[in-house]
């Protein structure tokens, strides 16, 4: 199941991508608003003609997920000329926390509509939110620069420049490498978390709720604490010591047990100081990405770095489902979090370390793809 959240992505990334490079993203970001809302607005209609069933569940899951992996490409695409690259540290920081007070308030709010409504129901609010995204981005009047020079060509060969594009820049190359190793490892972590969090460590179901929530309150902190981390370190040591810093307390997951309390505490720091670090290092490798992609490039650069996160956490869930059925979920946590530090370490030496804003677009780099 977790593994097949991750198939949209893989499958639809780099054409996303490509297809953001040839048209506006605002009327583009309207309209798979509008696809989510309407695709969720199914299930308690289904429900109230008694006719949902678990296949169209399903249906729907994957729909709505591949259009949000989409969703996040054509998103990062749209910001620099929103806000300006001038602005785009302080634009992603925004981005950011308003994601992290979604993923704090998210979990609390849809449990009392599901106890209340019942969860068909509890989805209507859910497609409803979609409904005001769209609205909300209609509603923006800064007007969307043309495209300098719209990609001409088969859709197959532009999706796969934007591959081409991340795997031969220098500094998108390593940025793509943790995105694909983290997420292999990652992989132990979206099929295992909650196995272990309730079966190993038997700490229920109130519990795994409030470490969701401190995971949010770690991501809504980092929003405002990255800008003075950028300003002391720059942006390439930020970078590499919030990556570090996530590798470290990665290793809490594994280490957690001897009682309710000290199991309790060694996840709750994981998920308070993992997404903290883990969402400075998110914000700062968005920025580093726009500042050094050109406009028309954008969308196939973020593509071809959602295909390599799909793929290498599509085999890393598979994987350690697999490991943990063998050896256990400890031993698989294990080899997860001792390969994101093995990653972090790596990382120190790429010359990303040394990197410093501003930063200029690099056209000369995508003029050879």
């Amino acid at each position: 199941m977790a593994a097949a959240t991750q198939l949209p992505g893989l499958l639809l990334s780099a054409h996303a991508g490509a297809l953001t490079d040839r048209t506006r993203r605002r009327p583009l970001l309207i309209a798979m608003d509008l696809g989510r809302f309407l695709l969720l607005l199914c299930v308690p209609v289904l429900s109230l003609l008694h006719r949902l069933a678990l296949w169209q569940l399903v249906l729907v899951s994957l729909l709505v997920a591949g259009i949000g992996f989409a969703y996040q490409i054509t998103d990062q695409a749209y910001l620099p000329a929103l806000v300006g690259r001038d602005r785009l540290e302080q634009g992603n920081r925004l981005v950011y926390a308003a994601g992290a007070v979604g993923e704090t308030a998210g979990p609390t709010v849809m449990g009392a509509l599901v106890q209340a409504v019942g969860a068909p129901f509890a989805i209507l609010f859910d497609a409803l939110t979609n409904l005001v995204s769209a609205l909300t981005i209609a509603s923006i009047r800064r007007p969307e620069p043309a495209l300098a020079t719209p990609p001409e060509g088969e859709q197959l060969p532009r999706a796969a420049q934007g591959l081409r594009a991340v795997l031969r820049h220098p500094l998108l190359r390593p940025l793509a490498t943790v995105i694909a190793v983290s997420n292999l490892f990652g992989g132990a972590f979206a099929a295992l978390y909650e196995l272990y969090a309730l079966r190993t460590l038997q700490l229920g179901p109130l519990a795994l709720g409030i470490l969701v929530t401190l995971g949010g309150v770690g991501a809504l902190i980092s929003a405002g604490i990255s800008q003075p981390v950028v300003r002391r370190l720059g942006i390439g040591r930020a970078l590499t010591f919030s990556m570090f810093a996530s590798g470290i307390v990665g290793l809490l997951l594994p280490l957690a047990g001897g009682g309710f309390w000290l199991a309790f505490g060694a996840l709750a720091l994981a998920q308070l100081l993992g997404d903290l670090s883990g969402t400075i290092y998110e914000i700062n490798e968005t920025v580093l990405r726009q500042s050094v992609t050109p406009d028309r490039w954008l969308g196939r650069v973020n593509g071809g770095m959602q295909f390599f996160g799909g793929l290498f956490g599509l085999v890393g869930t598979v994987a350690f489902g697999l490991v943990a059925m063998a050896a256990g979920t400890r031993p698989a946590l294990w080899i997860a979090a001792v390969g994101n530090l093995l990653l972090a370490l790596w990382f120190m030496s790429t010359p990303i370390h040394q990197v410093q804003l501003p930063l200029a677009i690099d056209e000369e780099s995508f003029r050879a793809v």
